[in-house]
């Protein structure tokens, strides 16, 4: 999967839900807006997950061919193909890094969505019981 596609993918998973409008169909009690939300969240942190390994995967396998490549550079110079400059494989590096912050700052993103959707819906178990009418 390349790069872009898994950055969308991953964009999708962490799509900002409407926090202000669950918490005030929650203080409602208004079931039929806030029950979808949390049926859904299972599936959309499986996919946020996935794609988040996939990417960090991807990151992974290109710093350690990065690696190679600049040990190889290193070590014998002479042999070493000329797109495989010493500007090129730190272009390149730099590039991993700006992927691993965004991939971090995804996933700082997310666990932070989980706790907020955690704690609402505690709160909306406690406040809105089963045989509760909204009013």
């Amino acid at each position: 999967m390349s790069y872009i596609l898994l950055l969308a993918v991953a964009f999708q998973s962490v799509a900002p839900v409407d926090l202000p409008a669950l918490d005030a169909a929650i203080e409602r009690c208004e079931r039929s807006a806030v029950l979808p939300v949390f049926a859904a969240e299972a599936r959309r942190r499986s996919a946020a997950v996935t794609a988040f390994y996939q990417e960090q995967a991807q990151i992974v396998a290109e710093r350690l061919a990065t690696a190679n490549q600049r040990r190889v550079l290193r070590e014998s110079p002479a042999t070493a193909t000329p797109a495989s400059s010493d500007q090129e494989l730190s272009l390149r590096q730099l590039s991993l890094d700006d992927r691993q912050r965004a991939l971090d700052d995804q996933r700082r993103l997310e666990t932070m969505r989980q706790e907020a959707l955690d704690l609402k819906r505690q709160y909306f178990l406690t406040h809105c019981p089963a045989n509760r009418k909204a009013d």
